[in-house]
């Protein structure tokens, strides 16, 4: 009764942001601007979505303790890394951080996390038949996994809809394998999304990066968690099924953009959601994108002695989506994206 009435609460409050997102960005000076550019949206928009998720989390972090005291230690980790990244985010959101700053905060804080509770540290890399014990390249590895999904995760927020999507299918993962303590906050994480979901459809709050990356490095956490506390039962291709398309993405525009000699963190417009909304109009990129991203992962999650072969399946899926956006590219004028307009950031 208690967890419904918080529950009730904690709803009302991330509606309320939601509601107020104008003036909440007006006051934080968070408005993005279109640029005719990248920036394709009919109208400035707030970038306060991640803050009227965040801070109703942060504030009834108590409550969640109350309800999961055996959580405390993960608590600690999930208030520290939201209040740390959502502040980067904001900054960034607003002054534009260099990205070598950004990477080095971001490294450093995920690091000290680590430290701080040892357990959430990838030791052993589990990939079917292969087993990799990391030793002392456990604590690296695992900051380079938690830094490139908040990447990855920023990377794709790009089309509205698209990375609450994604947040929503993995905490409903996460849902379906976590311990019952971690239960009550992963509702209260899922009830956020769905509240902010209409919001950013309908081109009234973007997520931001004090969203994206605060998100994408909660979201890490939970998934080191609930593997490290299943003892075996999430296996850890599953986990690779559900990341895949966004890191997958993240790793070949890197690429493609060190190749073309220039730096790995240098926008440009060649995301596989790019990509995407260049050849079809919203809301079918989005559709795609999340067809592509997580029905392999749905499929490994329910039979995950199918893992291998979804995870052919996911990249056999990936590389054809880019196949079919360069073969429609090649066919068209590169005006569409100008017509997406309200849908792209």
């Amino acid at each position: 009764m208690t967890f419904m009435i918080a529950t009730l609460g904690f709803g009302a409050l991330v509606l309320t942001c939601c509601s107020f997102a104008d003036r909440i960005g007006h006051w934080l000076d968070v408005i993005d601007h279109p640029d005719n550019s990248r920036k394709h949206h009919a109208r400035p928009t707030p970038l306060v979505g991640g803050i009227a998720l965040m801070v109703p989390l942060l504030l009834f972090m108590p409550v969640e303790v109350a309800v999961s005291p055996t959580l405390v230690d993960l608590f600690v980790v999930l208030g520290v890394a939201g209040i740390g990244f959502m502040a980067l985010g904001l900054f960034d959101d607003r002054h534009q951080a260099p990205p070598g700053i950004r990477l080095l905060i971001s490294t450093g804080l995920c690091g000290g996390l680590l430290l701080l509770e040892p357990g959430l540290q990838l030791d052993r890399l589990d990939l079917g038949p292969v087993a990799i014990q990391l030793g002392l390249a456990a604590l690296p590895f695992t900051v380079l996994c938690l830094v490139g999904l908040q990447n990855a995760i920023n990377m794709a927020d790009g089309l509205n809809g698209l990375v609450i999507g994604l947040c929503i299918f993995w905490t409903i993962g996460l849902l379906l394998y976590a311990p019952p303590a971690l239960t009550p906050y992963l509702s209260l994480l899922l009830v956020g999304l769905f509240i902010l979901l209409p919001y950013n459809l309908a081109g009234r709050l973007f997520l931001g990066d004090a969203g994206s990356y605060a998100l994408g490095v909660s979201i890490g956490f939970l998934m080191l968690y609930t593997y490290q506390a299943g003892n075996g039962r999430l296996p850890m291709l599953t986990v690779v099924l559900w990341l895949l398309v966004p890191v997958l993405d993240c790793l070949r525009v890197m690429t493609t953009r060190i190749l073309a000699n220039r730096s790995p963190v240098h926008a440009d417009t060649n995301h596989l959601h790019h990509r995407l909304a260049r050849c079809w109009p919203w809301p079918v990129s989005v559709l795609i994108y999340l067809a592509v991203a997580t029905l392999p992962g749905l499929a490994g999650a329910f039979w995950p002695g199918l893992s291998e072969i979804l995870l052919l399946v996911a990249l056999g899926g990936y590389g054809s989506v880019i196949w079919l956006t360069r073969t429609r590219e090649s066919k068209r004028p590169f005006e569409a994206v100008e017509r997406r307009r309200n849908y792209i950031i």
